[in-house]
């Protein structure tokens, strides 16, 4: 793992400098060769918005701590499932949580998301996965819901007037309860309900494209009932609400509960509103859509995994970033060799033990000066400019004369004047063949020679046919001379082998 200080680009040192500047290349390289890429956020990337994290010095779970010295053992306790058995910790958690969402709804979306935003916008983002309940992700326009809902037109009428996805009318509860005798309208009821829950299924499906930034921990933009988990908005009504300790009813168990005591029917358990939020030791309710999510993610092999402002703590986090990180690793090898495939971590405080061969590159310092250092395209290389010295512009004027001259100006007309010109480019002159190249020793002498006698520079030879008469005495005379050369006596000064 390459540790990249933010603060060593500023430094005095030239050496840390030029060393920080080769990192930060390499990471500007990965990012910008990248097509596929996975973002996993954690607390502090919304720090600058005025939201704290939870576990840095002046974080979230020691601001709790001071401030309830006698409740608090760690701030962890007030995110916990265990809290709910004790009176006392519900009333500062219901407190805290109003607080929260104040904060929260007075945020603004700082530059890390902007950079998650870019990059969804120029195709590069599989997903976001965030640890935040702030839902900054989507007000900067990401797509955080896991459902997308199916417009279809219904036949049965019965179905047709009741939405599914808002909960059971009291109209309905009443009439149930008045016919509840009746053996026909239980089972009318028991038909209507079947109906319901198919066109519910049919209704929700799970794109796996449609959602850009899933919550893993939930989100503070809805309250739910603790029965019957229906969800209503939190609004400042309700955080007011919330501010005072006390945990607000939920309306519609309130409602059934006085229905059945209008018609005298025995009292049921009513739930209390809670944030829409997955807390320590609670089981995450849409864990299963998740998990698909993330299986689908690594089928596509991504070739980035950006870490940012997380310290790596959650057990379900962890295992996450590992498999990810493994899945970079093993991409395309065309990626790797553009610069791509690799795991960055961004944080101010650096990571646990073990992550070393995990990260590729630790970047320290704030996630929004981290970020704003990373390019998502790569710039343009800039030309300099065409000069007359360096482009020479070639121009006829075909006003003056009908035909181009033969010597052409090579200087730039006035700028009113190039729309009469039109710009040509001198033809290049043939060669000549000098006489010389018949005496270089080359293996084309009958090439050079053919194109001498065709472009005259060197007459063509008169040639007259042969006739067969002179034909024939060549190749008598050839023969004679063959025979007498073997009646001819041995030379004396050949070697004549004598016997010994």
């Amino acid at each position: 793992m390459l540790r990249l200080y933010l603060s060593d680009l500023d430094g005095p040192s030239k050496g840390s400098q030029q060393e920080a500047q080769t990192l930060l290349a390499e990471v500007r390289r990965a990012v910008q060769a990248s097509q596929r890429c996975i973002v996993i956020t954690g607390a502090g990337i919304s720090v600058s918005s005025g939201i704290p994290d939870f576990r840095s010095p002046d974080g979230l779970f020691q601001q709790l701590k001071q401030k309830y010295p006698n409740s608090v053992s760690t701030g962890k306790d007030l995110f916990d499932a265990t809290l709910f058995s004790d009176p006392g910790m519900i009333s500062l958690f219901y407190s805290f949580m109003g607080e929260l969402r104040n904060l929260v709804s007075r945020a603004n979306c700082t530059p890390t998301h902007a950079f998650i935003k870019e990059l969804d916008e120029a195709g590069k983002l599989l997903r976001c996965y965030t640890q935040n309940i702030d839902s900054l992700e989507k007000r900067i326009g990401l797509e955080t819901s896991l459902h997308t809902p199916v417009s279809e037109s219904l036949d049965s009428p019965d179905i047709a007037s009741t939405p599914c996805s808002s909960p059971p009318s009291l109209a309905s509860d009443c009439s149930s309860l008045d016919t509840e005798d009746s053996a026909l309208a239980v089972a009318e009821k028991k038909t209507l309900a079947a109906k319901r829950r198919i066109f519910r299924r049919r209704q929700m499906t799970l794109d796996r494209t449609f959602t850009r930034a899933v919550q893993l921990h939930g989100d503070l933009d809805n309250v739910v009932c603790t029965i019957c988990h229906t969800k209503y908005p939190f609004t400042e009504k309700l955080a007011e609400e919330f501010c005072e300790g006390a945990p607000p009813p939920c309306p519609r168990c309130k409602e059934i509960e006085m229905i059945r005591d209008l018609v005298g029917k025995r009292s049921v358990a009513s739930g209390v509103l809670r944030p829409d939020i997955v807390l320590y030791n609670e089981n995450h309710p849409q864990s299963e859509l998740i998990g698909t999510l993330s299986e689908y993610d690594l089928k596509r092999r991504p070739d980035l995994l950006i870490v940012i402002g997380t310290s790596l703590k959650i057990p379900g986090i962890k295992r996450m970033v590992k498999e990810m990180a493994h899945s970079v690793h093993a991409c395309a090898l065309r990626s790797k060799r553009a610069g791509a495939g690799k795991v960055i971590f961004i944080n101010r405080d650096e990571p646990p033990k073990g992550w070393e061969d995990i990260f590729d590159y630790y970047v320290a310092g704030d996630s929004d000066r981290a970020i704003s250092l990373l390019p998502i395209a790569s710039s343009p290389v800039s030309l300099p400019e065409p000069t007359a010295a360096l482009l020479p512009i070639v121009e006829i004027d075909v006003t003056d004369s009908p035909t181009p001259p033969a010597a052409v100006r090579r200087q730039r007309l006035p700028a009113t004047k190039r729309t009469t010109k039109i710009a040509a480019v001198p033809a290049k002159k043939k060669s000549k063949v000098s006489l010389s190249s018949l005496l270089a020793p080359t293996n084309s002498r009958v090439g050079v020679a053919r194109k001498l006698v065709t472009s005259g520079a060197v007459a063509k030879p008169d040639r007259k046919p042969r006739k067969l008469t002179s034909m024939l005495k060549v190749v008598k005379s050839s023969a004679t001379a063959k025979r007498q050369q073997k009646t001819l006596p041995r030379s004396p000064s050949s070697p004549v082998m004598s016997p010994s």
